[in-house]
């Protein structure tokens, strides 16, 4: 092993119950060390000669280490400076103004007035408060489907927008990607910049997609009781109660949302859902088609929340079926007694029995798409199986 002192990027280190994760910012890398580990590494960082640290190494915790591997992962994380390269530079980050200004005393005192108005409009107001009967503003379906699936871009990208600006506030390089779910276009935020912050920080941009959501609901509230019963009052209640859907999806923390990152750092877990699946597989594997999974090095603190989780997400299952019979299911029958009464008692010139024939034939093509789709993917991963 060579005597020379080895060059090192500007590095972080942020103590979580596990260990010290140390990263990269700039690079995005990001390791979880021990505490040994990680102290080693601040002493060959701070300029100490490789035989020396292997030397205080065992000096300090009583037994030998290997050097040559424990460089060489260091080199494959980027943490070390390759000849000729010069250090990393932090990089300035876009909109880190705006970012603080969203969320600064002021932006939350303006907050906080916009919802306290809608609550107090909806208690003064029962007819603003959040209904299924409100999805149909208008008497056409196809309107109705359309209309909602195109406002939801603007409200998806103001939800990650939020997280991004969350990120930028703390000079962290966040930014919006967009992804594919089934045949449906999304968009999602990259935070992977938080794991060089403490943890307090963090909760902040995990919450800010929400605190998006509940804004845009206590706008939309608020325009409706202006507006009134017309249509843009009628259409900002529809919007407002797929934004209510959103918020509700987020409780459900065993499909990794937003508050499972938010429960997930609360409790110092590094991989807590594979942990969880993995807990749960083995404790089903007598049932037929469900195999044990393959065994991994999970943290200790996963292994120690496993359990608990794994109730929490029997729990979410059970709350998502009771959001589907509450929140979901009295659309689906609003939607189609409307199609069956305008396709059995309409005429078939009429233009509501077309507009019900014509919002039937979407739904029809989305299924297709969806097992379309789904049969290729299925393809796809047993070729790569």
């Amino acid at each position: 092993m060579s005597a020379h002192r080895l060059e090192f990027h500007p590095l972080t280190y942020v103590e979580e119950h596990d260990g010290i994760t140390v990263g990269r910012p700039d690079a995005e890398s990001y390791a979880t060390l021990p505490e040994d580990g990680a102290a080693l590494l601040r002493r060959l960082s701070e300029g100490m000669p490789v035989p020396e640290a292997a030397d205080w190494y065992r000096t300090e915790f009583g037994e030998p280490i290997d050097m040559e591997d424990f460089v060489a992962a260091l080199h494959e994380l980027g943490f070390i400076r390759e000849a000729g390269e010069s250090p990393a530079v932090a990089r300035e980050v876009r909109f880190q103004r705006l970012g603080r200004a969203v969320f600064s005393p002021l932006a939350w005192a303006c907050y906080a007035v916009l919802v306290g108005v809608a609550l107090v409009l909806m208690a003064a107001q029962p007819q603003l408060r959040p209904h299924a009967e409100n999805v149909f503003f208008t008497s056409s379906l196809v309107a109705v489907q359309l209309v909602l699936t195109f406002s939801q871009i603007p409200a998806l990208l103001l939800h990650e927008g939020y997280h991004v600006l969350a990120g930028r506030r703390l000079g962290l390089p966040s930014k919006l990607s967009v992804g594919r779910r089934l045949y449906f276009l999304v968009v999602q935020t990259e935070l992977d910049g938080l794991l060089s912050v403490p943890r307090r920080k963090r909760y902040l941009p995990f919450l800010a997609g929400m605190l998006a959501d509940l804004l845009l609901f206590s706008l939309l509230t608020a325009t409706s009781a202006v507006a009134g019963p017309n249509l843009v009052g009628r259409l900002a209640l529809a919007v407002a109660y797929l934004v209510v859907l959103r918020l509700a999806w987020q409780f459900y923390v065993f499909l990794r949302t937003d508050l499972y990152f938010v429960f997930t750092t609360a409790l110092g877990c590094t991989n807590l859902h594979e942990a969880t699946t993995a807990y749960l597989r083995d404790r089903f594997a007598w049932l037929p088609g469900v195999r044990r999974s393959p065994q991994q090095d999970w943290s200790p603190r996963d292994r120690q929340v496993a359990p608990w989780f794994a109730a929490i997400t029997v729990a979410g299952v059970g709350f998502l079926l009771v959001t589907l019979v509450v929140a979901i299911l009295p659309v689906i029958v609003g939607f189609a007694v409307r199609t069956w009464t305008a396709l059995a008692q309409g005429t078939s010139g009429g233009a509501g029995f077309w507009d019900s024939a014509v919002s039937v034939l979407l739904i029809l093509i989305q299924a297709v798409l969806l097992l379309v789709v789904s049969r290729r993917d299925s393809s796809s991963r047993k070729e790569r199986a």
